[in-house]
């Protein structure tokens, strides 16, 4: 069909720019939908979320079919956007997809998506993820299975998330972002932005091994690196993380309740601890640091309890919310790259050792 092929070129356009524009890509590919069958769909999420929103949901769409942010080589310096098709994939990268799989994508997570909008409550969660996204082009969409062979990018692995988890998410980030406390809310912001975005979403800066990585999209890197986790594994570590911080040494109990009124917090909180040292994490010391930040310096660090070395499906071992916590400065040092459990069979033989030695 002659609006596909005027899509493809469109999109191979935009990826060569230096400086990649949704804004300048969104419109020419609505413009090319126009008299087609596919732009109903265009008009039925319109019509269900409204200009704002609509227009933010279809873009997402858009780019998670098409387009994936590579890391460059060979200097691992930053990500840019590619096409699927991108030449830049080893021949057997299972990344990879055609335009016409592609499209295939688009077309059915589009579909999938307009009659999902006829739920009142997956409205309002598409219309939370649309004004309180923390990623660009965000939404609860992700891949079934990380090693579906021989791609991971085809139409029967993609699946829209519906389950209470992304509610929670972007329900609780929503609140944290957008409390009437005009300074806690700006601590929240900031600590979405400068922590828990980065240690939840990109991956880390490898240089070594078959999969370097640098600040991709945890689903966009090589599914057979360490450092690869499904999106609902990310928004799980989202969770984790900001669900321990309200659980950090003098936090609002107020707030604390109102969460738990909320249904975005468990029933069951306690002061939460350094896994390390199990010394309790100060609140107050932490929206310090934030709202003040030292540069190359932290007491505040987010790690794997466990280090991401072996590909499996143990959620203890890989960048799952199982697997990832706060951790003090001196826990972060004492444990190094041990796992948990070595980390505290070692503070447990050393406190033996004193004992013993009766050097306490």
């Amino acid at each position: 069909m002659p609006h596909k092929s005027t899509i493809r070129e469109i999109l191979e356009e935009a990826v060569e720019s230096d400086s990649f524009s949704m804004g300048q890509l969104y419109p020419r590919v609505i413009e090319a939908l126009e008299g087609s069958l596919d732009s109903s769909f265009y008009r039925g999420i319109m019509a269900h979320l409204g200009l704002s929103n609509g227009k933010a949901a279809f873009q997402a769409l858009i780019r998670t079919a098409f387009l994936i942010e590579l890391v460059k080589t060979p200097k691992i310096d930053s990500t840019k956007f590619r096409v699927r098709w991108t030449s830049h994939f080893e021949p057997d990268d299972p990344r990879q997809s055609s335009f016409g799989t592609c499209y295939d994508i688009f077309q059915g997570a589009s579909m999938e998506l307009v009659d999902a909008l006829a739920d009142s409550s997956k409205k309002e969660l598409i219309a939370l993820f649309c004004k309180n996204n923390l990623l660009p082009y965000e939404l609860p969409i992700d891949y079934r299975d990380r090693f579906h062979s021989p791609a991971i990018h085809v139409p029967e692995n993609i699946v829209w998330l519906w389950d209470d988890l992304p509610r929670r998410v972007v329900y609780l980030r929503t609140i944290l972002r957008n409390l009437e406390n005009a300074s806690l809310a700006d601590f929240f912001r900031k600590a979405y932005a400068k922590k828990i975005k980065v240690k939840t979403y990109l991956t880390d800066r490898v240089q070594t091994g078959d999969h370097k990585t640098n600040r991709e999209k945890r689903w966009e890197t090589h599914p057979a690196s360490v450092h690869y986790a499904l999106r609902r594994s990310c928004l799980d570590i989202e969770y984790a993380l900001v669900a321990q911080i309200c659980q950090f040494k003098g936090f609002s109990q107020d707030l604390q309740r109102k969460l738990q009124e909320l249904k975005v917090l468990p029933d069951e909180l306690k002061v939460f601890r350094c896994p390390i040292t199990m010394e309790p994490l100060s609140f107050e010391a932490f929206r310090a640091e934030v709202l003040d930040p030292q540069h190359g310096k932290s007491s505040f660090h987010v790690g794997h309890l466990n280090p991401l070395k072996a590909i499996n499906d143990d959620p203890k071992s890989g960048h799952t919310g199982a697997n990832i916590s706060w951790i003090s400065e001196d826990g972060n040092r004492i444990q190094g790259h041990h796992s948990l459990a070595n980390t505290r069979t070692m503070i447990a033989r050393i406190y033996e050792n004193y004992q013993r030695f009766d050097v306490i």
